[in-house]
């Protein structure tokens, strides 16, 4: 009888083997399945390792080469009984082996991880269940961490049909968003949110942070080949240290992957009302380089149309704007335990007529800034395995470049930002599933700004720079009590920045300042765990961000109008003290999230304005006071029908008088919409022959933002933006047709900003939704 080949894969046992119906498939034996042997196969691609572990033990083995696409396996080293070997190998991949006779078997997938794999029988909101993620900077459930996270899949975003990361923010209770048009979105979370100062809420790619100088950095991530993102509710400063007060978005993109070809490609079309044509294109490409390495590229590029008109000049659709972005990563495996990786990614976006500001009549303002926005972000990282704990190094440098120009009270205002940013993180943390669990680490970061603003109509021509240099040590520690199902984490991060600036004012130097800040945040929480399906957890957590000093411009035109500025401003902080819960209900078709919390955030800053001049200066207010209720639900009504729901109320006040601005104690904070709430559903169908289809209907509502701090502004209104999408996917191909604001919402979609032209005349003007637009894409991905 001849020997089968080692890895037997004929096309007619797929059935077979997709039922795990081959349990007496003969096989020949060339050993003992108990006799032990020197073995050694590091973590490698599963249809790699599992031909040198035939080929070394001459076990016979049958599977479909489905069954392991996508699986690294567990390196394996001693002298072991093959059958042993081969268990540790596929420990925890979600592949099961089906012992057939001595020295023989099948591989399947496991229940669970057929389960994922066959949404026709899963509902979304069971699936969803089972997303992992990092938010304590450990490997774990999302329905398992006492935090409020919400995670959106890779997937999630494409069956969304999301150009850009700022657009899903909403689907998390607690946070509003929306997009200047010109590159630079604006997110609140919890009622934490400012344009003045450093970052108020976290943002990072992957492990690398995006943070400014005295001015946040939130850059248009664009929703391509992205693994999940992370929106963490509360003030993280533990963990992720300055600026994440509010909370922190963690934009994950996919890795490079071992052993594996894949390539994916996107083309777009679409029109919109009163503009014009928008076009894009997308592409990933992943390509394994030996074993051990591999490289991962994606870029994207798009055209998008105008729909503000010009009357003074006669334009129609003025407010064109063109993205181009693109990643890089490399990973290599140097060894079985460890790991390093790059990263570069960049963004380029042009808006030579503004972006998505217009007045109600839906005409470019006449304070019209043109600007460019061009991000770069490079890194590396290294992680080594020591078994019972985990060595993590990460280091990135990013820069921003924001030059502006524009007409202003009637003169030429020519502003440029550049931003360069340095930042390391050494970090150890335990490994395993113990009673203690524990991360400690240390951080440091240098920066620098450089800023150049002038304005002649009022005589000021100001170069200023700005170098900061923070350090901070932190730890946190979580323990599950024995015997009771209850958990309690603790942690603490200690910070210190040394700011220094130098600045002059056409060509004569001003006093240089010379400023330390320091802080100390603490985070406190117990979790009872009452089943493995629901939890209660509160909190005590405290954020923070540095201080900064005064802008030399404003110094400069306060000083003639007698209006005193302090010459730095304090850090600000926050408390945050939380009540929640999560739940998994109706035999695992439906998860519940719900949260209260009251924070209280001191010492804020905030614009005075100077004079009738139309510029402010900065001083520190009596802080902001919020209480806010949040919840969450998803449903699998049926396997191929599932709804979700989030809403929030968030009731942010001013705690105090600041005289000289508009802001009088119990006045609602600048820019916080008090209710926010988004939903869907989706469909999942047998479209056409071996067609699938899924369709799904969206929404998202904010009210109206406010800015009390002038009293001169007006307020905007309450947005509701729909969208919806219909999509075929057969063999790797993807055909969706989808709308977006289909009711057509035109609302001022933050609040009016009035500013003086002249007596009498005043400039109004809001940002706005993209009106109604309508489009095709085609998609085509080989591998993941």
């Amino acid at each position: 009888m001849p020997r089968p080949h080692p890895i037997l894969r004929p096309v007619a046992l797929a059935v077979a083997l997709a039922t795990a119906s081959l349990a007496t498939v003969p096989v020949a034996r060339a050993q003992s399945a108990a006799q032990a042997q020197a073995i050694d196969i590091p973590a490698l691609p599963a249809a790699q390792a599992l031909q040198r572990f035939v080929e070394a033990t001459k076990f016979q083995l049958l599977y479909a080469p489905e069954v392991v696409r996508g699986v690294t396996t567990k390196p394996v080293s001693g002298t072991l009984a093959p059958r042993d070997a081969l268990a540790r190998m596929l420990e925890g991949t979600g592949v099961q082996i089906v012992d057939t006779g001595p020295g023989a078997a099948t591989l399947r997938p496991t229940a669970a991880a057929a389960a994922a794999a066959a949404p026709s029988l899963v509902g979304e909101a069971a699936a969803a269940q089972s997303i992992m993620v990092t938010a304590r900077k450990a490997s774990e459930r999302a329905k398992d961490v006492p935090i409020a996270v919400t995670a959106i899949t890779g997937e999630g975003l494409r069956r969304r049909g999301a150009s850009s990361v700022t657009e899903v923010l909403q689907d998390a209770p607690g946070v509003s968003s929306y997009d200047y048009g010109s590159g630079g979105p604006r997110v609140a979370i919890r009622g934490i949110s400012t344009s003045l100062g450093a970052n108020e809420n976290g943002y990072y790619l992957d492990d690398l942070p995006f943070t400014g100088v005295s001015v946040p950095i939130a850059p248009d991530v664009r929703a391509w080949d992205l693994d999940r993102v992370e929106i963490l509710r509360g003030p993280q400063g533990t963990l992720f240290g300055e600026g994440s007060m509010g909370g922190t978005v963690r934009m994950l993109t996919n890795n490079a992957r071992l052993g594996e070809f894949s390539f994916a490609g996107q083309l777009g079309g679409s029109r919109t009302d009163g503009g014009g044509n928008n076009s894009g294109a997308k592409a990933m490409v992943n390509v394994p380089l030996g074993d051990r390495v591999a490289v991962r590229v994606a870029a994207t590029h798009e055209e998008l149309s105008g729909w503000i008109d010009d009357p003074v000049k006669k334009a129609s659709n003025v407010n064109t704007s063109r993205i181009d972005t693109a990643r890089v990563r490399v990973r290599w495996d140097a060894t079985d335990r460890l790991t390093l990786n790059a990263t570069y990614w960049t963004f380029d976006g042009s808006y030579p007529q503004g972006g998505s500001g217009a007045t109600d009549a839906g005409t470019v303002p006449s304070t019209l800034f043109s600007n460019t926005s061009k991000y770069e972000l490079g890194g590396v990282s290294a992680a080594y395995d020591f078994d019972a704990a985990s060595l993590f190094y990460s280091y990135s440098r990013s820069s921003l470049a924001l030059p502006q120009s524009g007409s202003f009270f009637g003169g030429t205002l020519v502003s440029t930002i550049d931003i360069d940013v340095a930042a390391h993180e050494l970090r150890v943390a335990s490994n395993g599933k113990s009673a203690l669990r524990w991360t400690a680490g240390l951080y440091q970061r240098e920066s620098r700004r450089d800023d150049k603003f002038e304005f002649a109509l009022f005589g000021l021509n100001d170069i200023g720079r700005v170098d900061s240099t923070a350090r901070a040590v932190f730890a946190e520690a979580s323990y599950s009590l024995p015997g009771l199902p209850l958990e309690l984490t603790a942690g603490v991060r200690r910070f210190q920045d040394r700011l220094q600036s130098a600045e002059s004012s056409s060509g004569v130097a001003r006093p240089p300042a010379d400023n330390t800040f320091k802080s100390t945040n603490p985070r406190f929480s117990v979790a009872w765990k009452a089943t493995p399906d629901w939890q209660v957890y509160t909190s005590a957590s405290k954020g923070f961000r540095s201080g900064q000093n005064q802008p030399g411009a404003s110094v400069a035109l306060a000083g003639p109008l007698g209006i005193s500025l302090p010459a730095a401003l304090k850090p600000d902080s926050i408390w945050t003290y939380e009540l929640g819960t999560k739940a998994v209900l109706l035999d695992k078709r439906m998860t519940v999230e719900a949260a209260v919390y009251h924070s209280d955030w001191k010492d804020v800053t905030v614009r005075i304005p100077i004079g009738t001049t139309g510029f402010n200066g900065l001083i520190n207010s009596g802080g902001t006071k919020t209480d806010g209720v949040e919840a969450s639900v998803a449903l699998d009504v049926s396997p191929a029908l599932t709804f979700t729901l989030a809403g929030s109320y968030t009731d942010a006040r001013y705690a105090a008088d600041v005289p000289g601005t508009g802001i009088v104690k119990g006045k609602p904070v600048d820019e916080i919409s008090k209710v926010t709430f988004s939903g869907s559903a989706e469909y999942r169908f047998a479209a056409f022959g071996d067609w699938q289809g899924r369709a799904r209907l969206g929404f998202q509502h904010q009210s109206k933002r406010e800015f009390p701090s002038f009293p001169l502004y007006q307020a905007g209104d309450a947005i509701n933006n729909v969208n919806a999408r219909i999509s075929f996917e057969r063999a790797g191909w993807t055909l969706s047709l989808f709308g977006e604001n289909l009711t057509n919402d035109n609302g001022a979609v933050t609040f009016r900003t009035v500013q003086p032209l002249g007596p009498g005349v005043n400039d109004v003007y809001s940002t706005r939704l993209r009106p109604r637009t309508l489009g095709l894409e085609l998609r085509y991905a080989l591998g993941r």
